[in-house]
């Protein structure tokens, strides 16, 4: 007979059963905590679901680490699918030093099963929970981490035992008060082991669940992240681009309602053309996004070499990015029609960047260029020209790429001036470029 349980709510609602008032964990990926309203469900269990290759195992890592450094709450990672020696060596790239931080915050759990394992009768999790919870208690860990558990699910004989200790992990977590990220293949399939279907009862167990998805557009990798649910809390439904770069996750999100807008400058700088800044009223605002259209041949990368100059001779650091030529290439051409931008890039003040070595999505660059703004500190930016993040395999996505450029420009208080080359298409169609982001720069200047 099955055992029936009655619990009566409260007649009026605590404030943890307010989607608002739902404690969170924060991640540590800003906009993935943008996203679901400040994190992982504090105290709960995620389910993180994704193909090989989308990034589980470093995003559970990165809430794992952001735990331990700023929110004071040691964790333990328990790994079902690689040695953890190796995975630490794979993580060293994204700068979080986890030797540091073990073995008092940090735990790693090697839980693979052996290569020459024989099967013989059933099992269950009682023996490792156990040992889990004796080393939690001894570290005070408040996070924990099973990677790939669907390797130890599909050593179980059938699905009844598979949602038994599916169960069994849950209650576990949930008496114990984790922070609990479990990551699982999507499209897990092995050979006379559990299909999707088998476990995919985590999904309605579980308080939140995040996908992963990682596929190729026209020959371009592209990365999108989903929150499929989080109860008691609201969240964005929609998919929203990310990439793995040199210090974890970066998910892409644009601007939200009530966010505070941007610090609208009134100072005028020059454009390097004095006629032009007569034009203009004293040049370019501070901050401001300008974008250069024209055919080939009608000195756009003239305009824009003639404001990186100028800015350099401001003083002021100034990043210009390349898509059609090398730095050198650049500056010696522009020296032919007087402008002098040698001495800058010698002094350190002009740094110039050929794109052609950025490789991957529009996302990708997009992250490349603001992790070479800020490590050059740049107060100007030149992005010549930016129509070419709309190349094949980027149609779809580029028009967000560039809105999220111009928006995290305006935020920083960098000045921008993109150049964007057009073709006769564009100029019937009546559209500025093919972003179509003419109507988000503050000056458009067409040649």
């Amino acid at each position: 007979m099955t055992k029936l349980t009655f619990v009566f709510p409260p007649t009026a609602p605590t404030e943890a059963m307010h989607g608002a008032n739902l404690a969170k964990a924060p991640t540590g990926i800003e906009g993935f905590d943008v996203i679901s309203g400040g994190g992982l469900p504090l105290g709960r269990t995620t389910l993180l679901m994704g193909g090989p290759g989308s990034g589980k195992t470093i995003f559970a890592m990165q809430c794992l680490v952001h735990g331990i450094r700023h929110c004071e709450e040691p964790g333990i990672f328990v790994a079902f699918e690689e040695n953890p020696r190796r995975m630490a060596v794979n993580f060293e790239n994204f700068g979080w030093d986890l030797e540091a931080l073990q073995p008092h915050q940090l735990i790693f759990v090697d839980a693979q099963p052996a290569p020459d394992l024989v099967q013989s009768g059933t099992f269950d999790l009682l023996g490792m929970l156990a040992g889990l919870q004796a080393q939690a208690t001894r570290m005070g860990a408040r996070r924990i981490v099973f990677d790939a558990l669907d390797i130890m699910l599909a050593l179980l004989p059938d699905a009844g035992a598979r949602r038994r200790e599916v169960y069994r992990l849950h209650d576990w977590l949930n008496a114990c008060g984790f922070t609990a990220i479990i990551t699982a293949k999507a499209d897990n399939d092995p050979p006379g082991g559990a299909d999707q279907t088998s476990f995919g009862f985590m999904q309605f167990m579980v308080d939140c669940a995040v996908v992963l998805n990682h596929s190729m557009s026209l020959g371009v990798s592209q990365r999108n992240l989903r929150v499929q649910k989080y109860r008691g809390s609201g969240f964005d439904e929609n998919e929203a681009p990310f990439v793995i770069g040199r210090s974890g996750f970066d998910v892409a999100i644009t601007r939200k309602l009530g966010r505070a807008d941007s610090v609208a400058s009134t100072e005028r700088i020059g454009t390097g053309v004095g006629r032009l800044d007569t034009m203009l009223g004293g040049g370019y605002y501070r901050g401001a996004t300008v974008l250069v259209t024209g055919f080939p041949g009608t000195a756009k990368t003239t305009l824009s070499g003639a404001f990186a100059e100028a800015a350099c001779a401001r003083g002021e650091r100034t990043l210009f990015v390349s898509f059609d030529s090398d730095g050198t290439e650049v500056v010696r051409n522009l020296g032919s029609v007087g402008i002098r931008m040698d001495h800058h890039v010698e002094s350190g003040l002009l740094r110039m960047v050929s794109a052609r070595t950025l490789l991957g999505s529009a996302e990708t660059l997009l992250v490349r260029i603001k992790a070479l703004a800020r490590d050059h500190g740049a107060r100007c930016i030149v992005i010549d020209p930016v129509s070419t993040l709309a190349t094949a395999g980027n149609e779809l996505t580029a028009h967000g790429v560039a809105e999220r450029l111009i928006d995290w420009s305006k935020a920083e208080g960098v000045t921008l001036v993109c150049t964007s080359l057009l073709d006769e298409l564009f100029i019937t169609s009546g559209s500025g470029s093919p972003l179509h982001v003419s109507t988000l720069a503050d000056t458009w200047i067409h040649l």
